[in-house]
């Protein structure tokens, strides 16, 4: 049996500030201790009691939330791995008792409070509820064992993390919510971005068991959830209402499937024979930058939609080509999110989600296209890539450090690159169209090009006639 978790723990955080919970204990014939609610999760302790007992995860239904894997941590370069782990506030066990986050740690608890009050509802019953769902929810963990929490100090945490992460949802939604909030906007911020970090998530179930009950004025928590996720996806052109995708596993994968939108074209058939793998790599890796294809007449023009799949190549009277791509912002924000979206994406390995590589992939695929600064700089002037995370160096740098080892789907755009390699190679078999680009790209690719040619003819036109009137006067 656990050992039992005294209500009246000593030397617990805000005793003096915050007003204790009431008596949680829940008489149901079961050992008192199976229904406490642990003081030192909720009020933010410096540490969760101490354990005599670990746990060893095992299969699950269950969609995992995992590790950022050590291959994509150790992959990155010194500045990246502070983009994997939080700021502010630890969500869940992985990062509990990250003494960097006390502060927020401390102010949970009169969040989470607010949120109980104000969906008119009890602690001890929501408490109850997720202790029963608490062995299945361990199992969503990676290696959870080694952390030795029990039972009730996860189904604490839950209640706590779960309860405040509603509220702050709760409060992005309304005009001046935030200062509501114990927090800076440079604090708040920073929060909005450790809510989608990989090793910060709480099971999606803890959610609904927190707000199926909740007698809260319209919109619903459901509404308020899918506009909070919408509001972080990266395309200026927002996202469409028709989207319904599965049953989230957390907001991460609520965002991912968001971001994907369209289940029939982001999950593309994935078995292929050995012998087709391996030449249909070869064309993905041989696939050309943004300023390789330029001198093949190849352009670039947005997608209409702003979906990740909505990437098309036409090709205009075999003579040059267009490319479309969604648009995109780049800043910091993003690239947190697209780190962590990789990093779930490498690690998922759940039965019960579809694994398509949809953000690998299409990372891969702007990588192929950015080797440089300047692939980037042609992108903004495209108006395809909105650049707000500095210097275009950095942008591309991004691309070529985060996508380095990683593997895509080769056949989300199989159609594009085939489209696009054919081109390139009527370009290359023909040396009439090699002559055109040439010519084009020297003296109409700037409009200093363009009036070196205009003087050139000039020139060679008067000299012509002085040659004339000189043998015909």
């Amino acid at each position: 049996m656990e050992p039992q978790i005294s209500i009246c723990m000593e030397g617990a955080a805000h005793a003096d500030t915050t007003p204790q919970p009431t008596n949680t204990n829940v008489t149901t014939g079961e050992s008192c201790d199976e229904h406490v609610i642990d003081i030192k999760v909720w009020y933010g302790g410096d540490e969760a009691s101490n354990i005599v007992k670990e746990r060893t995860p095992c299969e699950s239904g269950l969609p995992r939330i995992p590790r950022v894997p050590a291959t994509l941590r150790d992959s990155l370069n010194p500045t990246l791995p502070q983009w994997i782990q939080p700021s502010v506030v630890s969500i869940g066990p992985y990062h509990y008792n990250n003494r960097n986050l006390q502060r927020a740690q401390k102010l949970k608890s009169v969040h989470a409070e607010k949120f109980i009050k104000e969906s008119n509802q009890e602690k001890v019953d929501l408490y109850r509820e997720i202790k029963t769902e608490t062995p299945q929810l361990r199992k969503c963990y990676d290696n959870l064992g080694r952390l030795k929490y029990t039972d009730n100090q996860l189904a604490t945490m839950f209640l706590l993390d779960g309860c405040f992460l509603l509220h702050f949802i709760n409060c992005s939604i309304k005009a001046d919510g935030f200062s509501n909030l114990d927090f800076t906007n440079h604090e708040i911020a920073y929060i909005k971005q450790d809510l989608f970090l990989l090793e910060n998530q709480l099971p999606y179930k803890v959610l609904e068991l927190l707000f199926k009950g909740a007698k809260i004025s319209k919109p619903s928590m459901e509404e308020k959830i899918k506009d909070f996720v919408a509001s972080h996806v990266p395309f200026p052109g927002g996202i469409s209402e028709e989207e319904e995708n599965q049953q989230p596993c957390h907001l991460l994968h609520y965002l991912q499937g968001v971001i994907l939108n369209k289940p029939e074209t982001s999950s593309p058939r994935l078995k292929q024979d050995k012998e087709n793998q391996g030449r249909w790599r070869t064309k993905w890796d041989s696939c050309k930058n943004v300023q390789e294809l330029r001198k093949v007449g190849i352009h670039f023009k947005p997608s209409p939609t702003s979906y990740l799949t909505d990437i098309s190549f036409k090709s205009h009277f075999c003579t040059s080509g267009c490319l479309k791509l969604p648009i995109i912002s780049m800043n910091t924000s993003t690239m947190i999110i697209f780190l962590n979206l990789v990093a779930f994406e490498s690690s998922n390995t759940s039965k019960t989600t579809t694994n398509n590589l949809g953000i690998i992939s299409y990372l891969c695929f702007l990588d192929s296209l950015i080797d440089r600064w300047d692939d980037v700089k042609e992108l903004q002037a495209a108006g395809i890539l909105r650049n707000f995370a500095g210097e275009q160096r950095e942008v591309a740098q991004f691309f070529n450090v985060v996508c380095s080892k990683l593997v895509p789907n080769l056949s989300v755009y199989e159609d594009v690159i085939l489209q696009i390699d054919n081109h390139v190679k009527r370009h290359d078999n023909s040396r009439w169209r090699k002559g055109y680009f040439e010519f084009k790209q020297k003296y109409f690719s700037s409009p200093w090009s363009f009036i070196a040619l205009i003087g050139a003819i000039i020139g060679l036109t008067l000299t012509g006639i002085e040659a004339f009137t000189s043998v015909f006067p």
